[in-house]
């Protein structure tokens, strides 16, 4: 930008980064307290069956298929830790119009989140209509730092 300026829709997409950074937080926090239940209740249900009497293949295959459910849980609660980090702080790159902390990361964001919403969408059953909506955001991030805004992210 030959003025200076900053773009107001650069200013916007910070602004959006801002709100969904921290709906991410939120978000993040709550399924991370649904993976730290899931993970008492299988180990608490794996004890209760032992105690029952419940042995060999079976005892181990459902504790092999739950704790697999509960670790894509965890890994899933971590994807969705790093997404929110990488909004907040690529949207202090757009607004210091900062090519490697706006650009850079703005797009390890977008890719990030991409990749959270098709592991929802194929390991946990989420829902496909509204796995579609949180593919809107990070694919506009995509288009707009690296065609809209390339320009302007230069320092």
């Amino acid at each position: 930008m030959a003025d200076g300026k900053r773009p107001g829709g650069l200013t916007a997409l910070a602004v959006l980064n801002f709100v969904f950074g921290g709906l991410s937080i939120i978000y993040t926090l709550v399924a991370g307290l649904v993976v730290v239940t899931a993970h008492t209740v299988v180990n608490t249900s794996m004890e209760a069956a032992e105690k029952m009497g419940a042995k060999g293949e079976d005892l181990h295959n459902a504790s092999s298929s739950a704790k697999g459910s509960v670790g894509l849980g965890y890994a899933y609660v971590a994807l969705c830790i790093v997404g929110a980090a990488l909004l907040i702080v690529a949207g202090v790159g757009y607004l210091k119009q900062k090519r490697m902390m706006g650009r850079t990361l703005g797009t390890v964001y977008a890719l990030v989140s991409l990749a959270s919403t098709l592991m929802a969408m194929f390991s946990f059953g989420a829902n496909t209509g509204i796995s579609l909506v949180f593919f809107v955001y990070p694919i506009l991030t995509l288009i707009m730092v690296n065609t809209t805004f390339k320009d302007d992210l230069v320092n």
